[in-house]
């Protein structure tokens, strides 16, 4: 994989939050699903980073009351997440999400000014250039913007192609690792999605409570990369 800057492949002026926005201007945000994490700023500078993850666990937390959305996003966002530098490169990223239990890095100036944020989706997209198409030639550049979205048997492919690259110890061995996580984690989040769904129409269930319990655990165990 060629060595990229990394505001080739991040994201520019994401969507974010305050920290004293409410939780339901973050699930608002979250809930199209087209998006997993929002970098939390306040006055231009990174405070944190809140996942779906994290209005999961709240919600559940909370019993599914309404009037917790109220609650500022300070007090369930995660402080001080892993970032990236903006002069960072592709590789850096790849390096950070191949070992940590985290999905998404905000990437930031010198101040800690948010200049985007780069998740395993990005890699895999960048991956995916990089990697042969159906008649063996290579695709050509496209922006980030134009990018189509990945579907199921396009992903499984490009892991096939990964995993033999990580066998025969060629360049992509990271992105590998990030791409079986990424699966393994798309898999968990629909289950604990889910799970909650399950959770909230059955009144509160005892027994439903317990398979969202477990749900959430597999995804807090960091059993792949996220979005």
């Amino acid at each position: 994989m060629r060595d990229l800057a990394i505001d080739r492949v991040m994201t520019t002026n994401p969507a974010t939050v305050e920290p004293t926005d409410p939780i339901s201007t973050a699930r608002r945000l979250l809930e199209p699903g087209r998006i997993h994490h929002l970098p939390v700023v306040e006055h231009g500078l990174l405070a944190g980073i809140v996942s779906t993850s994290d209005l999961l666990k709240f919600h559940l937390l909370q019993g599914g009351t309404d009037s917790a959305d109220e609650t500022p996003v300070a007090l369930i966002m995660e402080v001080d997440p892993v970032t990236l530098d903006s002069n960072a490169s592709l590789r850096d990223a790849a390096n950070k999400l191949s070992v940590g239990g985290y999905h998404a890095l905000p990437v930031i100036g010198p101040d800690r000014t948010l200049v985007g944020i780069v998740t395993t989706s990005d890699l895999i997209t960048q991956l995916l250039r990089q990697l042969p198409s159906g008649d063996g030639s290579i695709r050509p550049g496209e922006s980030t913007e134009s990018a189509q979205p990945i579907n199921d048997k396009e992903l499984s492919r490009v892991m096939h192609q990964a995993e033999q690259a990580v066998q025969s110890g060629s360049e992509p061995a990271n992105i590998s690792r990030i791409l079986l996580r990424l699966r393994d984690n798309n898999r968990s989040l629909k289950k604990a999605c889910h799970a909650a769904e399950l959770y909230m129409r059955s009144g509160h269930g005892e027994r439903e409570h317990s398979v969202l319990i477990k749900c959430l655990s597999d995804l807090q165990g960091g059993g792949g990369a996220d979005l």
